[in-house]
């Protein structure tokens, strides 16, 4: 069987499975036993996975994430000449918070726990592109994407 028919009848078969807890439980299973059979259809297509397993964008939880801005950063953009005070008196968090909320550029992320029956979990990661969901980032075969995008802020 060809990788191509085999996903297809992986996607097939997660689809016929009416109940969501029941694909929550056998995505929970697959990951926890690290057997892995079905990671390829959250690879290929991890927001249809998303919505299988029942998640819902309005249940997505979101992040803003400024961009590091150095004081070095703030030279090379203001103009300004090097000052030792200014730069030993530097808040890297305060000040690339403000420099994004100055300039309305950062980056949004989300995350969304599904849960299933015995304190199953599976979160998924997404990022936004002008307030729309643009991509799932982080699934629960990849946890290692989820996360750190920058400095945190509301």
């Amino acid at each position: 069987m060809s990788e191509n028919k085999s996903t297809e009848a992986k996607w097939t078969l997660i689809e016929s499975i009416e109940d969501i807890e029941e694909r929550i439980i056998l995505i929970d299973k697959d990951v926890k036993k690290k057997r892995s059979l079905y990671r390829v259809l959250a690879k290929e297509n991890p927001y249809r996975l998303f919505l299988l397993l029942g998640g819902n964008e309005c249940e997505i939880e979101l992040y803003n994430w400024a961009k590091e801005y150095t004081y070095e950063d703030y030279l090379e953009y203001s103009g300004e000449e090097y000052d030792s005070d200014e730069e030993e008196s530097w808040d890297i968090e305060e000040k690339s918070i403000e420099h994004a909320q100055n300039t309305g550029v950062w980056y949004v992320t989300g995350t969304c726990a599904i849960s299933g029956p015995n304190d199953i979990e599976l979160i998924f990661e997404v990022d936004y592109c002008e307030a729309y969901l643009d991509s799932v980032i982080g699934t629960p075969y990849n946890t290692d994407a989820h996360g750190d995008h920058g400095i945190l802020f509301y």
